[in-house]
C-alpha cells in the first residue's frame, strides 16, 4: 500500500531556524516577500491597480506582542489557501496553472511563510482574491502542524492581511523599532509603497513610508555633482563611509544594474562581499563572489532579476549565470581604472595611494592593467619613488626580488646613480617577470656584478699594494663561502657591503644542511654537490667589498696579519651581514663577540705600552 511521507512541523521550523536562515529576523522579510509577490501578481493583470503594504506592531488581549502585515495584492480562494499555505514547498510562484510563471517573483521555494513560526506559535491569514465570485477566506495554521480553513464573514477589500502573536521568548522581534529597522534594511529599495505605523508625540500613530520610488542609482539629478553628492550620502547611509568615488554597474542581458562605491581605506584581499537585492528585495547584505575576487577595494549594491537565489535566500548559486554576471561587472571595474587612473585628479591620486595592492594584484593577470599599473603606480627605487615607465627610461630595469636584498644595496646604488627597483613586496615581481615577456620591455633581477661594475676600481699601483691584505682576507673567509674584493664608492661612512649571487646562495644552504644532518639529507644533497662538481668549480656565493675610500677599511688594509687583522675583517663582514638586513646565526654571534673580544684587548694593550712610555719619549701622532 502506498503510503505519503509525514513531516513534522515543529522539527522543520527548527531545521530552519537553525540550518537555513541565518536567524528568526528573517521572518518580516519572508512575510514582505509574499505580500510583494502578491502585489506583483495582481499589477500584472491591472497595472492600475494599488500597491501598497502596511506593517502595524501591536498586542492582543493577552498581552503578546503581534505584528500584522497587509497587502493589495491578488489574494487567494479558500480551495488556494487549503493547498499552497498548508504544502511545504508547494508554491503558487513556481507553478504557471496558479501564478504568473517563477521569473515575476521573488519567493520560489514555498517555505517563506515557515518563516513565521520561528518567532510565533500560530499565523493567522485573511485573504480576498481577485478571482470572480470569491469570498474572503481565514486560514488559521498552529506549530503544532494543524490548520483550519473557513469562509470570513467579514468585509475585506482585495488582498491579504497576515497576523502573527510572538511567542514569549521572541517578543523583542515584534517591537516598532525592531521592525522598523528590520523592514528598511529588507525592504528599502522596493518599488511599492510600503510603510510601517510608529508612534508620534501626543499617542498617535502615523505611517512611515520606508521605500523611495527610484533606485538610487536610477534616480534623476540636476547635475553630476548633485548625483555624486547623492550617491556618497546614500553610501555614508548604507555602507557607513564616505566613498572616494563610485562606478556606476550594469549587465542588461542578465537585468543587473548597481553601483560600486571605491573604498576610502585599504583593506584585506578576499574581504569583497557586496549587497545584493533580488527584485529589489535584500537577498543579503555580504554576498559572495558576485564580483572578481581582485575587486576588494570596492563595496557595491546590485539588484538583479536573474541571479538564482539559494533556499536560504541570502545567498546566490555559483552557476554560469553569475560566473557571466562577475566577468562582465569585473571588465566594467576595469574600463573605470583605466579611464579614470591615467587622468591626473584628486580621485586618481587618493586611489592609488590607498588600493594600489589592488591594482597590483590586477596587473598580474591584466594585460590591459599590467600597463596602466607600470604607467601609473609608483615603485620604491634606490632614486626615490617613481612608476616602472620611468624606472625604464635608461632600456633595462633591474630589481630586487626580496626587501632584505634591496636593503644591501640601495644606499650604495643611489650614490653611484644605479636605479634598482625594490619588488620585494606582494605582486611586484610578477608584475616585472610579465612586463619582460612583453615588447619594448626589459627587465631581469640585480646580480652581484651590476653593482660591483658601477664601483670604482683601485688603481694597478693600489692593487697592486693591497694584494697581499686582499689574499689574507679571502682566505680567512673562505670558510664563509666569501670572496673579498676591493672597490671604491660613496658613501663613506659605509666601511663593507656585502653582495650575494642567488644560486651560490642556495647551495651554500644546502651545503649547510648536508653538514648539520648528513644522514637525513646527506645522499640526497650529496647527490647535488655531485652535480656542483660535475659542471666546474662553483664561484663565491658572497662578496665582501671593502670601500678604499673608507677610513676604517683602509686602516684595516694596512694593517698587518695576524689575530687583530682576522678579528677586524671578521667584523666588518659580520657588520656587513646585519647591515644587509639579515640575522646572525648563533655561532655568527660567537663569531662577532670573539672578534671584538680581540680588537678590545688589543685596543687595551695598547693603551697600557702608552701610558708606560715617558711623554717626551712618544712618537707624534
Amino acid at each position: 500500500m502506498t503510503q505519503r511521507f509525514q513531516v513534522d512541523l515543529a522539527g522543520m521550523v527548527d531545521l530552519l531556524s537553525r540550518h537555513l536562515y541565518s536567524g528568526p529576523q528573517v521572518y518580516l522579510r519572508e512575510l514582505m516577500q509574499n505580500a510583494v509577490d502578491a502585489v506583483t501578481a495582481r499589477r500584472e493583470l491591472d497595472s492600475g491597480a494599488p500597491a501598497q503594504i502596511r506593517i502595524r506592531c501591536g498586542a492582543d488581549a493577552d498581552g503578546r506582542a503581534t505584528l500584522e502585515i497587509s497587502d493589495t495584492g491578488i489574494g487567494l480562494t479558500g480551495e488556494e489557501a487549503a493547498e499552497l499555505l498548508a504544502t511545504i514547498g508547494r508554491s503558487s510562484k513556481r507553478d504557471p496553472a496558479l501564478g504568473l510563471g517563477r521569473d515575476a517573483f521573488i519567493g520560489q521555494f514555498g517555505i517563506g511563510m515557515l518563516a513565521a513560526f520561528m518567532v510565533a506559535d500560530d499565523i493567522e491569514v485573511i485573504s480576498r482574491s481577485l478571482a470572480p465570485d470569491s469570498v474572503a477566506t481565514r486560514w488559521l495554521g498552529s506549530a503544532d502542524g494543524t490548520f483550519e480553513v473557513a469562509e470570513y464573514q467579514e468585509p475585506v477589500g482585495l488582498g491579504t492581511t497576515v497576523r502573527i502573536s510572538a511567542r514569549s521568548d521572541a517578543a523583542h522581534w515584534l517591537e516598532v523599532d525592531t521592525v522598523l529597522a528590520l523592514a528598511a534594511e529588507f525592504g528599502s529599495l522596493l518599488p511599492y509603497d510600503v510603510a510601517v505605523e510608529v508612534p508620534v508625540p501626543g499617542g498617535a500613530h502615523a505611517w512611515r513610508r520606508i521605500t523611495e520610488p527610484e533606485l538610487p542609482w536610477q534616480a534623476a539629478h540636476a547635475s553630476a555633482g548633485e548625483r555624486e553628492r547623492a550617491l556618497a550620502a546614500y553610501c555614508e547611509r548604507t555602507f557607513g563611509f564616505t566613498p572616494l568615488g563610485h562606478i556606476d554597474l550594469e549587465v542588461p542581458l542578465a537585468g543587473v544594474t548597481g553601483v560600486a562605491f571605491i573604498l576610502p581605506q585599504a583593506v584585506a584581499p578576499g574581504s569583497g562581499q557586496q549587497r545584493v537585492y533580488l527584485k529589489r528585495m535584500l537577498l543579503g547584505p555580504r554576498v559572495d563572489r558576485v564580483l572578481p575576487e581582485w575587486a576588494f577595494f570596492v563595496r557595491a549594491v546590485i539588484d538583479t532579476d536573474t541571479l538564482s537565489p539559494t533556499a536560504s535566500r541570502e545567498q546566490v548559486h555559483d552557476d554560469e549565470v553569475l560566473m557571466g554576471v562577475r566577468e562582465a561587472l569585473g571588465d566594467q571595474l576595469k574600463r573605470w581604472a583605466l579611464n579614470a587612473l591615467r587622468t591626473p585628479s584628486l580621485v586618481m591620486r587618493r586611489c592609488i595611494e590607498t588600493h594600489h595592492l589592488a591594482l597590483r594584484a590586477l596587473a598580474v593577470t591584466d594585460p590591459q592593467m599590467l600597463g596602466l599599473v607600470a604607467e601609473v603606480l609608483p615603485f620604491e627605487t634606490s632614486d626615490g619613488p617613481m612608476t616602472l615607465a620611468e624606472a625604464g627610461r635608461s632600456g633595462e630595469i633591474v630589481y630586487t626580488s626580496t626587501p632584505e636584498a634591496y636593503r644591501r644595496v640601495a644606499a650604495v646604488a643611489r650614490a653611484q646613480h644605479l636605479v634598482v627597483v625594490n619588488a620585494g613586496y606582494v605582486y611586484d615581481s610578477d608584475i616585472l617577470n610579465s612586463l619582460g615577456r612583453r615588447d619594448g620591455w626589459r627587465t631581469r633581477e640585480l646580480e652581484s656584478a651590476d653593482l660591483v661594475q658601477v664601483l670604482g676600481l683601485p688603481s694597478a699601483e693600489r692593487e697592486l699594494a693591497l694584494g697581499a691584505a686582499v689574499a689574507r682576507a679571502r682566505a680567512i673567509l673562505a670558510s664563509d663561502d666569501c670572496n673579498v674584493i676591493v672597490r671604491s664608492f660613496a658613501p663613506a661612512t659605509v666601511p663593507a657591503i656585502l653582495l650575494r649571487d642567488t644560486e651560490g646562495e642556495h647551495r651554500r644552504e644546502r651545503d649547510r644542511e648536508r653538514r648539520e644532518s648528513p644522514d637525513l639529507w646527506g645522499g640526497l644533497l650529496d647527490s647535488f654537490a655531485d652535480d656542483d662538481v660535475a659542471r666546474s668549480a662553483p664561484e663565491r656565493s658572497r662578496t665582501l667589498v671593502l670601500n678604499d675610500d673608507s677610513t676604517v677599511a683602509r686602516r684595516l688594509l694596512g694593517a698587518p696579519g695576524g689575530a687583530v687583522f682576522a678579528a677586524g675583517l671578521r667584523s666588518l663582514y659580520l657588520s656587513a651581514v646585519m647591515l644587509a638586513g639579515d640575522g646572525l646565526r648563533s655561532s655568527e654571534s660567537a663569531a662577532l663577540s670573539d672578534a671584538l673580544g680581540v680588537l678590545l684587548d688589543a685596543s687595551l694593550a695598547g693603551s697600557s705600552t702608552q701610558s708606560a712610555v715617558p711623554p717626551n719619549a712618544q712618537e707624534p701622532a
